[in-house]
């Protein structure tokens, strides 16, 4: 049975993605990112969301990057959470931007040593690397990512290139599957002027 939802719907976003990792599936607060670029041209990828509050929800990148360009161009943006074992999805519009250097560097020692490793890897290859959608060699991001691995892990250093980005929905479509005898359901919240969620049914 579909859950009756009110309130602010990031709260209850982040109470699903909590409930996702509780059902042990795998990176529960993935997303799919959608940009567009001047010419209106859509980009879309997966990023790995960090921080879910009352007003808006982030993740790491490095830039620049086909993400910062397009919203560099169009401050609008789009994301997808999809659960499919939890019959669960949350779709998220609304304006995203760069966050001060100052929140990137606070957030990167918190980051898997992994995701250190790739943006210092794209920290060194980064400047080397020309237009929009940059090839590199092959081996090439390997090598830098095996070359940042020697670093010292106890250094406190962040890369250049470290960026934090912030997307502050303005709507959010909370959809939940149904069964054999019950439809599925779609509720949209839309952001008022005033600050407070409106909350309506939707076509799902």
């Amino acid at each position: 049975m579909a859950e009756e939802i009110s309130g602010n719907p990031l709260e209850v976003l982040a109470r699903w993605v909590e409930d996702a990792a509780q059902a042990s599936i795998p990176a529960p607060s993935t997303m799919t990112f959608a940009t567009a670029d001047a010419a209106g041209v859509p980009h879309a990828r997966t990023v790995l969301v960090t921080a879910i509050d009352d007003t808006a929800l982030r993740f790491h990148s490095s830039a620049p990057t086909t993400k910062t360009r397009d919203l560099a161009a169009r401050h609008q943006a789009s994301g997808v959470f999809h659960w499919p074992a939890l019959g669960r999805q949350v779709v998220v519009h609304g304006p995203a931007r760069e966050l001060d250097a100052a929140v990137a560097r606070a957030a990167f020692g918190e980051q898997p040593r992994q995701l250190q490793l790739v943006a210092w890897a794209y920290d060194e290859l980064l400047p080397t690397l020309d237009g929009p959608e940059p090839e590199i060699g092959p081996g090439e991001f390997r090598r830098a990512f095996d070359c940042a691995a020697l670093r010292d892990p106890a250094d406190r250093g962040v890369p250049e290139s470290w960026t934090t980005i912030e997307l502050a929905p303005s709507r959010v479509d909370l959809w939940q599957a149904g069964d054999d005898l019950t439809p599925p359901s779609r509720t949209r919240f839309v952001l008022g002027p005033a600050g407070t969620w409106r909350r309506f049914p939707v076509l799902p």
